[in-house]
């Protein structure tokens, strides 16, 4: 596994590592080291979240006892899988990993690995590499996997499906299935904002939501048979609509910051005034283009009250709606890049990419990637004069027809997953 460029320090202290352990530390390191501004929900949480982890560390014991209670199944195939979407094989049931807890889906553990879970996250929140690198982590890794791939055995596990390999569990849950000789895959929940051939190639196969970003994957270095393209349930096709496209209640997407580096190839910090950047370069082209007021949607993992205590004036209204309620009430939606392009389309809105590159690189220091460059489905808008032309013209914006070409998928595709998981009944 290659050492992530530029983290001399995890690199040098990480020198007896072999190269699984340091990849599987590799993003909680970095919390450790990076991820520490309040601007993230995570990192300050407000009263009623942290009451509400409370209750579910507490309630994790009611959530045991409930699984052991619901049906138990027979003559089906087990999925485990937290992926994003449904997967909807025939004969199949899917269960949620046991690192996750809900009261409304059955989970895969038992009592041993929900205490060896526990004590593991309790040492995580810490972010503190010498507990990362302590014997005793080191010891309730080996327990958690030893007890994971009993209940793989157990259960008679068919495959193992997760949204991303990025993730502390996630990484094991995919080390065990290989050791297991259980199949594996990586569901896609969004358009990626990057390509590289470590991210997201860590499953025996890659789920993605159509041919163009299969193609991506495949220019990265990705194997193109292990790559697998299946309709999502709500964009897999898009009708020609008449887009809604005017100034008279604009939403604008924030630019939201990873707290760590997104890719594992290389380092790439993003400073937190970023975001706040984002946010000023819109609001002087929207005031060049008459616009007095605006309403900020914030990314999930954003602080509102970082924004409340930063932005110099009350230009933007944060926007507290669902995602849905603020589509819907929007006349049109200014963003950088982000999966909202699809939801804005799907809802007849039009998207203006407003995503600024100085010396090649966005405001978070990487390169725009396909379908964010200009040249595919939707235009770039990084100047005034391309922002006034893409909102007076939306069909000259979106291209419905490259739009369904990126989302198309292979039709065999879906037959090869069925024969996978079938193969390992």
């Amino acid at each position: 596994m290659k050492k992530q460029l530029g983290n001399n320090y995890y690199n040098i202290i990480s020198e007896d590592l072999d190269g699984e352990i340091y990849d599987l530390l590799l993003t909680d390191v970095n919390a450790a080291l990076f991820d520490y501004s309040d601007h993230h929900k995570s990192n300050k949480l407000p009263l009623k979240s942290k009451f509400k982890q409370f209750l579910i560390n507490r309630l994790f014991v009611g959530f045991y006892l409930l699984n052991k209670l619901k049906k138990r199944y027979t003559g089906e195939m087990i999925i485990l899988s937290n992926a994003y979407i449904p997967l909807n094989v025939p004969n199949s049931v899917t269960l949620l990993p046991p690192w996750i807890f809900s009261p409304k889906k059955k989970s895969f553990a038992n009592w041993k690995i929900i205490l060896i879970i526990n004590q593991l996250k309790f040492i995580l929140k810490e972010r503190s590499i010498k507990l990362l690198l302590s014997e005793n982590f080191k010891f309730l890794v080996d327990k958690f996997e030893l007890e994971l791939g009993n209940l793989f055995v157990k259960f008679k596990l068919s495959a193992v499906v997760v949204p991303n390999d990025m993730a502390f569990f996630e990484k094991l849950a995919l080390r065990v299935a290989k050791k297991k000789d259980i199949p594996s895959f990586v569901c896609l929940h969004g358009l990626p904002a990057r390509y590289n051939d470590i991210d997201d190639n860590r499953a025996d196969y890659l789920i993605v939501w159509g041919k163009g970003i299969k193609e991506l994957y495949i220019d990265a270095g990705v194997k193109e048979d292990k790559i697998l393209t299946f309709k999502h349930p709500v964009y897999s096709s898009f009708s020609a609509l008449e887009l809604q496209s005017n100034l008279s209640n604009v939403l604008v997407l924030s630019r939201a910051t990873c707290g760590i580096p997104c890719e594992s190839s290389q380092l790439i910090l993003t400073d937190r005034s970023t975001t706040l950047h984002y946010t000023e370069l819109v609001k002087e082209n929207l005031k060049k283009l008459g616009v007095n007021k605006a309403t900020l949607r914030l990314h999930p993992s954003e602080n509102e009250d970082f924004y409340l205590k930063n932005l110099p004036d009350d230009f933007f209204t944060i926007d507290r709606s669902s995602k849905d309620d603020a589509l819907n009430q929007c006349s049109l939606v200014i963003g950088p890049t982000s999966t909202m392009v699809l939801d804005a389309i799907k809802m007849g809105k039009n998207y203006i990419l407003f995503d600024p590159v100085f010396n090649g690189l966005t405001l978070e220091g990487m390169p725009l990637v396909s379908p964010f460059t200009g040249e595919s489905f939707i235009k770039l808008s990084n100047s005034l004069e391309e922002m006034k032309y893409n909102i007076n013209n939306p069909n000259d914006n979106i291209s419905y027809h490259e739009l369904n070409n990126f989302l198309s998928i292979d039709s065999n595709d879906e037959e090869k997953f069925l024969g996978i998981m079938n193969k390992n009944k």
